[in-house]
């Protein structure tokens, strides 16, 4: 790691190396993060494909004929690509020597597979002992805390099925619901982003590196904690689609579509009930604090019902807000391209693909004091940066880089 200045607006982790062996999205999310934060990310993939998200439909073809996956440009920004086979003792050799130079090693393979190509962290914390592996699965490494789930294959939707949260929206029937997107992956990417800064700060103190080993399954049930504290309390399951210690709480709706409120406190109840000229409701017993009105759902819903139903949402949401009671319109996605708060945070930027041409992709949600705005570099091709890589990092000679490749290493 370089001694790096930040005083100066230098992003806060200029100066740090990651290499990365990861696909799909949980790793290479939790990458991104770090190069946004000024991380130098160099991605290790095979020559035959590389991350599987650049096979992933839909693909396009760039005028070279090359097809390239839309997936691999949700999570991959500002970041080199090196190809190197991992297969061959050249290959080991040369990955061997960037680990040195490495402050920080992700990988999201299935546990054990960076140990049967003998680069696992036993052999890697023996080249650099102030290295940072960060190991993102389904369900942990068995060397760090076993389950005896651990040698489960899973992909996202496993961790949303067994952390609960698959029951916890709205639904009809009974049958639980994929949230639609990947909540899993993208919450693991977090903790381990989280996890390798916590590994950083404590290797500024012990001068050694640590194994961070991230669960999807573990990330994911740390979002459904609502949920766990109140079986714990009452052997109960929450009702799915509602706050389990509020109402109202959810979606509502108006004249011209929905909107959400959001009553948490009985302080926030009173002026909800004022705003809607219900000052009556205050003395119902069947509304008396919030778990009972969350009993009491049917009933204080149709209060609402009526309420909004001569209101457009841009009306309800401001009287609302002039009481201050916690509301908002519910967006659709092409409302989210034109809301002025996206903008003014720089949570929609723009990244350049040969075949995708411009494609705006969601921003970074960290926004710090005396640091710049993130300018997003491109995604990489496969392999654009292998030269460069070996030149800056290994000192290797230009004969050198071009013997590996002949020789399909690189």
């Amino acid at each position: 790691m370089s001694q790096t200045d930040n005083s100066n607006g230098a992003r806060p982790l200029a100066g740090i190396r990651v290499l990365a062996v990861e696909n799909f999205i949980a790793g290479p999310f939790a990458s991104m993060w770090l190069a946004d934060a000024g991380a130098e990310v160099v991605k290790i993939e095979s020559r035959d494909g590389g991350d599987m998200s650049r096979q992933t439909s839909p693909r396009r073809e760039d005028a070279q004929g090359q097809l390239h996956g839309m997936s691999f440009l949700r999570s991959n920004r500002s970041k080199k690509s090196v190809t190197l086979d991992l297969k061959h003792e050249d290959g080991k050799r040369i990955f061997k020597d960037l680990i040195t130079k490495a402050d920080i090693f992700i990988e999201n393979l299935r546990p054990g597979a960076m140990d049967k190509l003998g680069l696992g962290w036993e052999v890697l914390r023996q080249i650099n002992p102030r290295l940072i592996y960060l190991a993102i699965s389904g369900f942990g490494h068995g060397d760090v805390q076993r389950s005896p789930f651990t040698d489960r294959p899973a992909f996202d939707v496993m961790a949303q099925a067994l952390s609960g949260l698959m029951n916890r929206p709205e639904r009809s029937g009974d049958k639980p619901v994929y949230l639609g997107f990947s909540l899993s992956d993208i919450e693991g990417g977090m903790v381990a982003a989280y996890g390798a800064m916590l590994a950083l700060f404590q290797r500024q103190i012990t001068g050694q590196g640590k194994k961070v080993d991230i669960s999807l399954y573990d990330a994911s049930l740390a979002l459904n904690e609502l949920s766990v504290i109140m079986y714990s309390v009452a052997r109960q399951r929450a009702p799915p689609g509602v706050h389990a210690l509020s109402a109202p709480f959810g979606a509502y709706r108006a004249a011209d579509g929905y909107i959400v409120i959001a009553v948490l406190g009985e302080h926030i109840w009173k002026r909800f009930c004022e705003t809607m000229d219900r000052a009556d409701l205050l003395d119902d017993e069947r509304f008396k604090d919030g778990v009972l009105r969350q009993q009491n759902l049917a009933a204080l819903d149709a209060c609402i019902d009526q309420w909004l139903s001569t209101r457009s949402r841009e009306k309800a949401v401001e009287m609302l807000l002039t009481n201050s009671v916690p509301a908002s319109v519910v967006n659709d996605i092409d409302d989210i391209f034109d809301c002025p708060h996206v903008a003014a945070r720089h949570m929609i930027v723009p990244v350049q693909n040969a075949a995708w041409g411009t494609v705006q992709v969601a921003g970074n949600p960290v926004k710090m004091s005396g640091v710049p705005e993130i300018e997003p570099g491109d995604p990489p091709d496969l392999g654009q940066h292998t030269a460069q890589v070996l030149a800056d990092w290994l000192g290797a000679a230009q004969e050198q880089i071009a013997d590996w490749k002949s020789r399909n290493i690189t």
